[in-house]
């Protein structure tokens, strides 16, 4: 089994391989991920402002609710994978863990129009999330060849970007005709997440995975302490953990953009009002829409590990502009291109990645749990964050991650990558 971090298969053979990424069980799942993301995103692009301007939350507030929101993402993430592992049903699994968060947006129109309280819908969509996302990315593992695997994700993630896209553009149109209706939003949000439950329960089928063993039904209790003993998915995760630390997120780089055009009257953009805000989203989901699948392709030529690393640089340089310059025109635009390849380079890349060191009967779990990891250290990332934020300022909050950032990018590359060696690499 290959245990190294980088990806590098034969170019003749990786070139019919990815002849197979785009099989109907990927694109399915793809346009699964893209009604689903419509939904989703329409709702995500409003709820930082929301709750910072209409429920006065503090920037400690706001990454407590973060840090909140990536732990619901992460508690049924290992259920899920878990599950699907042992049923061998991961088209199930997902199709509730979607079903679910279709449901919570009909909790939040309740609340926007009957007062109920909004936040625990809102984490009850992050479990959703968690339960679908192992098994729908084994599922994508195990439609496709091996040496097409950043390929598929990476057209996964690009029909996932065209519905983070879309999503925010059609709340900056409801809010602009409609302003502060949110409950349009949220009713609109329903009908898109239900195509996308229609979608993965009339077109993906589950994939043949051989049976385990006699005997080994039982193991499957012992899957963490078995993923935890593969040395390669070990280095993975504990990767993965460290670059989630420093990763606060868009919707925090977002608020940065917007308290600063507050404070500054003087930039231009003193009118950038709640119903722009969802325009900010909209404008990184074109960039992760359009580098998701070249930067796939590009990990399968060159190495995986090697394109996941250089797209945490993209990120520091995030941090960078919102340092220095966050509010002028140029300085925005360029945080949301940044962060659009910062996404393109890893969301697909990292499953990818995790899927040749991971066997097939195991894949939902481990995939799985490699993303609670990461949920995890993004929720300790948001949470210290804002509270950070708080205590000194945003500027000297902004410092700090970013040189951990840098720190981190600097000791991986020359210790779990140029110490690796060729044939590993190619293994």
């Amino acid at each position: 089994m290959y245990t190294g971090l980088g990806t590098r298969p034969d170019e003749a053979v990786g070139k019919r391989a990815r002849k197979g990424a785009l099989n109907g069980t990927v694109i399915a799942l793809g346009f699964t991920s893209f009604f689903s993301d419509i939904s989703s995103e329409m709702v995500a692009a409003v709820i930082p402002l929301f709750l910072t301007t209409q429920l006065g939350f503090s920037p400690a507030a706001f990454g407590l609710f973060q840090g909140a929101y990536e732990l619901a993402n992460s508690l049924l993430r290992l259920v899920g994978g878990m599950i699907a592992d042992r049923t061998r049903k991961p088209k199930e699994t997902a199709a509730a863990g979607y079903g679910l968060s279709t449901l919570t947006r009909v909790g939040l129109l309740g609340s926007a129009v009957a007062s109920l309280p909004a936040v625990p819908f809102l984490l009850a969509d992050r479990l959703g999330k968690g339960l679908r996302t192992g098994p729908r990315d084994a599922m994508i593992s195990l439609a496709t060849p091996e040496n097409a695997w950043g390929t598929a994700f990476g057209f996964h993630r690009t029909l996932d970007a065209a519905g983070a896209l879309i999503g925010p553009l059609v709340a900056f149109g409801i809010l602009l005709a409609l302003p502060g209706s949110f409950e349009s939003v949220f009713l609109l949000s329903v009908g898109f997440g239900l195509l996308g439950f229609a979608v993965i329960m009339t077109w993906v089928r589950n994939p043949k995975v051989a049976a385990p063993t006699v005997g080994s039904a039982g193991r499957s209790s012992l899957a963490l302490a078995t993923h935890w003993q593969n040395r390669g998915f070990r280095r993975i995760l504990l990767l993965g953990a460290a670059f989630g630390l420093f990763s606060i997120g868009d919707a925090f780089a977002y608020l940065v953009i917007f308290e600063a055009a507050k404070a500054e009257s003087s930039i231009g953009i003193s009118g950038f009002g709640v119903e722009w805000f969802p325009l900010l989203f909209a404008g990184t989901a074109v960039v992760f829409l359009t580098t998701a699948t070249p930067l796939g392709r590009l990990a399968d030529r060159v190495g995986r590990a090697r394109v996941w690393v250089a797209g945490h640089v993209f990120l520091a340089a995030v941090y960078g502009v919102l340092i220095f310059q966050p509010t002028s025109v140029p300085a925005i635009l360029s945080v949301l291109a940044l962060l659009g390849v910062y996404y393109g380079a890893t969301d697909g890349v990292l499953p990818a990645l995790a899927a040749g060191v991971i066997p097939k009967t195991h894949r939902s779990g481990g995939l799985a749990l490699l993303a609670t990891v990461v949920a995890l250290a993004r929720m300790v990332s948001a949470l210290s964050f804002g509270l950070i934020w708080q205590a000194i300022g945003v500027d000297r909050a902004l410092i700090l991650v970013c040189a951990g950032l840098v720190t981190t990018i600097v000791v991986i590359s020359f210790v779990a990558l140029v110490r690796e060696s060729p044939s590993e690499a190619n293994r």
